[in-house]
């Protein structure tokens, strides 16, 4: 499906209807839309006054009505994954909706994504932030790089930012080192060049 954003804020949609194709439901709600985000069978719309409206495949993020008190304003960017939605907010904090196993499930780590997020990546299935202190907060499916536990006294200071793969994440800290993690066949593992990532 697609979604078109028109010069007035106003939204057109068309193809399968069960992945976002039609927007009946929320039509009245798409104006004054300032950006459009997709995951691969619902959509995501942000507003000029912070709020979001969602629609489509209510199991791939198209349904945030658990979340919808906290998508009323403030909302600055949305991420996807392939099932899920994660918005950061102007203050910093992150809501999240969708599939639990594909990273619209945050519980776990909802302490720290209260507050001080600067910029959030995403693989297919997880969600890796980073955080104004330079840290690094995951979650999602473990084996698309949802678990950075066993790395995570490498994430604690000095990441500059994130680059995700399908399964994988990899983050370049300030010293320039490299720290990877999610499925090791896809690149969560670096064991094999570490040698040649070190920092002279």
């Amino acid at each position: 499906a697609f979604a078109a954003l028109r010069s007035d804020g106003s939204v057109v949609c068309w193809g399968n209807e069960l992945s976002g194709g039609s927007s009946a439901q929320v039509e009245d709600q798409l104006v004054d839309v300032r950006n459009i985000f997709s995951s691969s069978a619902a959509f995501a719309a942000v507003r000029n006054d912070g709020s979001v409206v969602s629609w489509g495949n209510e199991l791939m993020g198209g349904n945030s009505s658990d979340v919808r008190d906290q998508l009323l304003d403030g909302v600055s960017r949305i991420f996807a994954t392939s099932s899920a939605f994660a918005a950061l907010k102007v203050d910093g904090s992150v809501v999240t909706w969708g599939d639990s196993n594909g990273g619209g499930c945050s519980d776990e780590v909802r302490d720290q994504l209260r507050e001080g997020v600067q910029d959030i990546y995403h693989s297919h299935a997880a969600f890796a932030a980073v955080k104004h202190d330079g840290s690094v907060v995951s979650w999602g499916a473990a084996v698309y790089g949802g678990n950075s536990s066993k790395v995570k006294d490498q994430l604690q200071e000095g990441v500059l930012r994130i680059y995700p793969a399908e399964c994988a994440f990899a983050a370049v800290k300030r010293d320039g080192t490299i720290v990877t993690w999610g499925y090791p066949r896809y690149g969560g593992s670096c064991d094999a060049v570490r040698g040649q990532l070190l920092t002279e």
